[in-house]
């Protein structure tokens, strides 16, 4: 099995082809201040998405000018909205824009990303789940023309450990990702949590009323036999070659190790695609030990 890390395929491995413009993202939460008490309470709603650059391009000017990215396909008029649980569950939730400013652009990968984060105000024991949905994903081995639902779940309970306000994980998207074809694959996802909970990914879903992965679900949406394990490893083969898979994963906190109930749930999704087997012997490798979650 060949053992790879979202980093170094992303510095090593990265390719786009024309397409579609969606290339995945995730969204965190946190309190503005975790000891906070009284409603409303401050929430800060960071999300992070990957645009194919022709469509979306970024420059250094627009980066260091901290401008929005382009709004290619009416994107400034898309929000985060609200998608469960709305009516008594969300109160203070405005339905937030979703149109971030440019952190980052490869011209040669084809790629752009964004990142917004917003303040709101939220009443104590609001529980809700947002999301961007729209289309289109790239021409996928699954799918032409798939839609997109990328969706978090918002929680704002005081903790049974502590008293203070949950903050949700943080998980780092890289996409696309290249894989060799026919080898089996193993994608570590890396994630944190700011409280030190217990992190499990499990793969997005439809269910309770929360579409997390509209056209995408797995396990349909990705090859036959592909794994996720809840330490947040994928294990991937992709059995024909120029194949695209897009990934769509849930990370959750959960507060001591035999918990089953969440705290709460944000997504990680990106593109896989499939290639040739590099002729290069010689395999990438990390020097020294890199720090857990880095």
């Amino acid at each position: 099995m060949v053992v790879v890390s979202l980093f170094i395929l992303y510095s090593a491995l990265i390719s786009v082809g024309d397409g579609n413009h969606f290339l995945g993202g995730t969204i965190s939460w946190r309190p503005s201040n975790t000891s906070a008490t009284g409603s409303p309470v401050a929430i800060v709603i960071t999300q992070t998405y990957s645009w194919t650059y022709s469509y979306i391009p970024c420059t250094q000017v627009t980066i260091a000018s901290n401008a929005y990215v382009p709004s290619y396909g009416g994107l400034a008029a898309e929000v985060l909205e609200c998608i469960y649980n709305c009516a008594t569950g969300a109160i203070g939730y405005p339905n937030i824009s979703v149109i971030p400013r440019c952190t980052d652009f490869s011209v040669a990968a084809g790629i752009t990303t964004g990142q917004r984060s917003d303040t709101v105000y939220l009443d104590i024991n609001d529980d809700f789940a947002a999301a961007f949905r729209d289309s289109s994903w790239r021409p996928l081995a699954t799918s032409a023309n798939a839609s997109w639902a990328i969706s978090t779940r918002i929680i704002v309970k005081p903790r049974t450990d502590t008293g203070y306000f949950n903050s949700a994980p943080v998980a780092t998207v890289m996409s696309p990702i290249n894989i060799p074809y026919n080898k089996s694959i193993s994608i570590t996802i890396p994630v944190a949590d700011a409280d030190g909970d217990t992190l499990r990914c499990r793969w997005a879903n439809k269910s309770n009323g929360i579409n997390e992965c509209r056209g995408v679900c797995p396990p349909d949406s990705l090859p036959p036999d592909t794994i996720i394990y809840p330490n947040c490893t994928i294990i991937i083969n992709g059995k024909n070659l120029s194949d695209w898979y897009a990934v769509a994963v849930t990370v959750e906190d959960f507060i001591n190790s035999s918990s089953t109930i969440p705290l709460s749930s944000v997504p990680v999704q990106f593109l896989v695609h499939v290639i040739s087997a590099s002729s290069c012997p010689t395999l990438p490798e990390i020097i020294g030990i890199p720090l857990e979650y880095s």
